[in-house]
Order: C-alpha cells, then sequence, then structure tokens
C-alpha cells in the first residue's frame, strides 16, 4: 500500500529533467535486437499482439508487467518480470530494490513503455533504467520523458495506435541514416 505518491512523483520530476542530459542511442527498428516492454496486466491483450509481432521479426522481447490485486496475471510462453503493486512496491511508492536490480540487469536496445500516466510506479522504473533509448506516450501534462514520445490525446490509452506510431517512426529513423 502506497502512503503517498509524493516522493515517488518528486523523484519522478527529477529524473525527467535529467532525461534530456543523458546519452540517447536512436535505433532504426532493423537495428534493434532486444527490447524492454513496460506494460500493464490490464492491457495485456492489446500488449500481446505487439509482442507477437516483434518477436516474429526476430526481436527477443523482455516484458515488464504491473499487476494490481484485482488484474489477472498473463499467461505467456516467456519469461517476465511481475512487478505487484502489493508485494513490490514500498509504501512510499518506490519498487523495491531487488525489482529494480533485476530490470536494470536486462540489456535492452530500446525500452518502449505503454503503461498509463498514472502508474508512477512504471514510469520511475522506465526513467531510471539506463536503456540509450526510450520509446513512450507523451500526454499534454507531461514532460519530455523519452528520446521518442508520441503525443497521446489526453486520457487516451491507445496501445495500438501507439505501437502502429513507434513502427512508423522507427521506420523512418532507418530512411534517415
Amino acid at each position: 500500500m502506497i502512503l503517498s505518491k509524493r516522493f515517488i512523483n518528486n523523484k519522478i520530476r527529477t529524473l525527467s529533467r535529467a532525461a534530456a542530459s543523458r546519452a540517447h542511442c536512436y535505433r532504426s527498428f532493423d537495428d534493434v535486437r532486444y527490447v524492454l516492454l513496460l506494460c500493464e496486466a490490464r492491457d495485456w491483450n492489446m500488449v500481446s499482439p505487439c509482442i507477437n509481432l516483434m518477436k516474429e521479426r526476430g526481436k527477443t522481447v523482455h516484458v515488464c508487467v504491473y499487476i494490481q490485486k484485482q488484474d489477472e496475471t498473463p499467461i505467456w510462453d516467456y519469461a517476465y518480470l511481475l512487478v505487484e503493486a502489493d508485494s513490490d512496491v514500498d509504501f512510499w511508492g518506490f519498487p523495491r530494490k531487488n525489482v529494480r536490480n533485476q530490470l536494470n540487469g536486462l540489456s535492452v536496445d530500446i525500452l518502449i513503455d505503454f503503461t498509463g500516466r498514472e502508474q508512477v510506479v512504471m514510469r520511475y522504473l522506465a526513467l531510471q533504467h539506463p536503456a540509450a533509448f526510450k520509446v513512450g506516450a507523451k500526454y499534454a501534462s507531461d514532460g519530455d520523458m523519452y528520446d521518442l514520445s508520441i503525443v497521446m490525446k489526453d486520457e487516451v490509452h491507445d496501445i495500438p495506435f501507439l505501437f502502429k506510431q513507434i513502427l512508423n517512426y522507427l521506420q523512418i529513423i532507418r530512411s534517415r541514416q
């Protein structure tokens, strides 16, 4: 149970400001071999086809899934890291050190964040991960958190649209290199 989101929100703001100065490495979809995908268990039916498409195109996909008590645990034939709201998050809202260490131990070419803006735990994990190329949705009230941000209408969480846009822009990166 999170007592207050104030502390983690402050840390997210600090990490967001630092994101602009960190090392970036833009990659085309063809250059990407290892993908870290962050998502929520409630969105699994929308995320699963995206994962399957990346696997069909030869990508190794690591998945980090945020799950709340009322969510069904997703079934998948591949290893993934579950971040459980009750047991893997401390009362200040921060993910436990073992979760951070497991996630940060994954060496990936690109981090794709499909989580909603209200999931502060996953936003924190995305920002503190050492991936050199991070992609995700940007809502009107958000700051710049990612290297490639797809602007979304507020309160619209459309994962298939977001994924199509990400693929489109990654193809454009390839054509401009």
